[in-house]
């Protein structure tokens, strides 16, 4: 099956306003989930402090998004360290999760 790269120019919806973005029709659905996405978080913002501005609105949501991909690479990293580790490295894991699990009900017990 052959992707159909043409190139459109889609109106999307954003916080009520009208924006005209290029994009290959391949990219439609991705682009219109990420406008989706963008336009849900600017509405939260907005709905908790009206009286801030659109473009503080497209800021700190342009943040807030920003900060989940940087925590989600970081968690994607964390679980390729799982996944690479060591056979000894993942018993000497077992071992300390296992001694926190037993301090963990230790202080629970002592309570």
């Amino acid at each position: 099956m052959k992707q159909d790269n043409r190139s459109l120019a889609l109106d999307v919806h954003i916080l009520g306003r009208v924006y005209k973005v290029a994009c290959q029709e391949s990219e439609r659905k991705a682009l219109l989930e990420a406008v989706s996405l963008l336009d849900g978080n600017m509405r939260k913002i907005h709905e908790s402090n009206k009286s801030i501005g659109v473009e503080r609105v497209a800021v700190i949501a342009a943040l807030n998004l920003a900060n989940e991909l940087l925590q989600s690479r970081k968690d994607t990293e964390r679980a390729q360290q799982i996944a690479n580790a060591k056979p000894d490295d993942m018993v000497y894991l077992q071992h300390r999760l296992r001694d926190f699990s037993q301090t963990i009900d230790q202080v629970l017990n002592d309570m």
